[in-house]
């Protein structure tokens, strides 16, 4: 009997050669399903935390306007009551004068309540209402028991109340009067409608459950959007904003649950600067998180088809792979290499010589591109025009070269300055600049033309024919929401129509389109 041969060797060797490819083979597939179920999974956590920042970002924004709109508020209030208290010092009571006088400062002020006087006793001298002020007396008021026992001259923020002169929940903003010697004289009270601050908050789309607080800090409710009444001074000193947060820092954002309705927000917090207040904006978790859900179920019934028809397609194409893999990696080289030589010559037809943004036709394929998919995905973009104030006079006064030099360093700023996701600086035409916002509404997008129009004052850059004594900007913002069909041309003219109004209105100032 002879020996076997070294084909007979090859042949016995052939079937396991091939069930050594086959357990490859599933081994691959195998490891191909699985990672692909890894990237979904974590694509999808990404998601959710973006989701969540984004929306931390957007309340963060949110609180910082309504932090300035309450200072701003409270101190017009507060500036008349400096004004008052001095003129009561100085030039002493008049009766028959002061409720005019009251009436016309209140007059000047559309959130005021009410002016009102009140005696060392607490009785009325005057007030800007009319009111009957026989025998009524307001020594019981916290407002008046602070001042009457507290030396201090600056304002006082008091609780919110109702009015006692009209039924109405204000807030109360006072001042002690002293009579010459230095003892208590009594109280001038400024009184603020909180229908105000509602009427701006009710404006503002927070979902079905979103929530904005305006607090004191001693931890009770001043107003509450939704308003009931009911919660009106109301305690938060043991709820996660006063036990965690405030000790943290005077602005933030967190994920927290609700002492008062038990609802877990996505949170952002700010005190409002001069006073002591904090605004508190909230959006419902579950409504934030509401598309998330969608798209990852969406996406979770894609791969479950795929890997469907992966598994049932794995075994043939297998055999096919290595060769197809060694023409792929040839064409992908060769593709790489001309899509490498395409981007150079986009990007030399695409951007502006001079300050090396993008160019004219580069923003308005840009701004066609974002629109359709700020439709698509239900998303807010907004555009700022920036226009170099009294560049004219620049150029004329020290010539083409410095010109030049101004605008390459204001497109240096304004890039400088808008370092957010899928952002766009173009030069529009001559001094005149764009800037396209992705994901941003009118109050993102107001902000960062605040912080562009004041990177380049301070830039000091020397202008000697402007007021300012150095080089300045106007911005004109517009925005278009997602429920908008708004076209580019539309979006371009609302933004230059603001930036015309910036200009009329005295350069260097940020408008919002209307």
């Amino acid at each position: 009997m002879g020996h076997p041969s070294i084909n007979d060797h090859i042949e016995m060797l052939r079937p396991a050669v091939t069930r050594l490819k086959v357990r490859s083979a599933v081994i691959l597939l195998a490891a191909v399903c699985l990672s692909m179920t890894a990237i979904v999974i974590w694509q999808a956590w990404n998601s959710r935390q973006y989701q969540l920042h984004d929306k931390e970002v957007a309340m963060s924004n949110l609180a910082q306007t309504l932090a300035s709109q309450a200072q701003a508020t409270i101190k017009q209030a507060d500036t008349l009551l400096f004004t008052l208290v001095d003129r009561l010092e100085h030039d002493g009571v008049d009766p028959s004068r002061l409720p005019q006088l009251l009436n016309v400062q209140r007059s000047e002020l559309s959130q005021l309540h009410g002016l009102f006087v009140f005696d060392e006793k607490g009785q009325w001298i005057a007030n800007s209402n009319g009111a009957d002020q026989t025998g009524v007396n307001n020594s019981d008021r916290e407002y008046f028991i602070f001042h009457r026992d507290n030396p201090s001259r600056g304002p006082h923020i008091g609780p919110s109340i109702k009015s006692r002169s009209s039924g109405e929940w204000i807030m109360t903003v006072s001042r002690r009067v002293n009579h010459p010697d230095g003892s208590f004289a009594g109280v001038a009270l400024a009184t603020i409608y909180l229908s105000h601050f509602l009427q701006l908050y009710d404006s503002i789309d927070l979902g079905s459950n979103g929530v904005i607080n305006l607090i004191a800090d001693n931890a009770t409710i001043v107003i509450r959007r939704p308003f009931k009444e009911t919660d009106i001074g109301t305690s938060l000193a043991k709820s996660p904003l006063f036990t965690r947060l405030l000790p943290k820092g005077d602005a933030g954002t967190a994920t927290i649950t609700s002492i008062i309705d038990g609802v877990e927000r996505v949170t952002a917090y700010r005190r409002v600067e001069g006073y002591p207040l904090i605004v508190f904006t909230a959006l419902n978790k579950d409504e934030v998180l509401g598309s998330w859900r969608m798209e990852t179920l969406l996406s979770a019934g894609i791969v479950t088809l795929l890997l469907s028809i992966l598994g049932m397609l794995g075994l043939r194409l297998i055999k096919l792979m290595k060769q197809q893999n060694l023409v792929q990696v040839e064409l992908l080289d060769t593709q790489e290499k001309l899509l490498e030589v395409n981007r150079n010559l986009e990007g030399l037809a695409l951007k502006d010589a001079l300050t090396g943004l993008a160019n004219r036709r580069q923003l308005d394929a840009f701004i066609n591109v974002e629109l359709g998919r700020a439709r698509r995905s239900l998303s807010d973009l907004a555009l700022l025009m920036i226009d170099v104030d009294h560049f004219k006079a620049f150029n004329d006064r020290y010539g083409h070269l410095a010109g030049d030099e101004c605008l390459r360093k204001v497109s240096a700023i304004i890039t400088d300055n808008i370092k957010r996701p899928g952002g766009l600086a173009a030069r529009y035409g001559g001094e005149e600049f764009a800037v396209v916002l992705p994901g941003t509404d009118y109050v993102g997008a107001f902000l960062v033309a605040e912080k562009i129009r004041r990177a380049v004052l301070q830039a000091g850059i020397a202008h000697s024919d402007s007021s300012e004594g150095t080089v300045t900007v106007s911005v004109g913002v517009g925005a278009s929401n997602a429920a908008s069909q708004v076209r580019p041309e539309e979006l371009i003219d609302a933004a230059d129509k603001a930036l015309y109004v910036a200009k009329a209105s005295g350069r260097n100032m940020s408008v919002i389109a209307n």
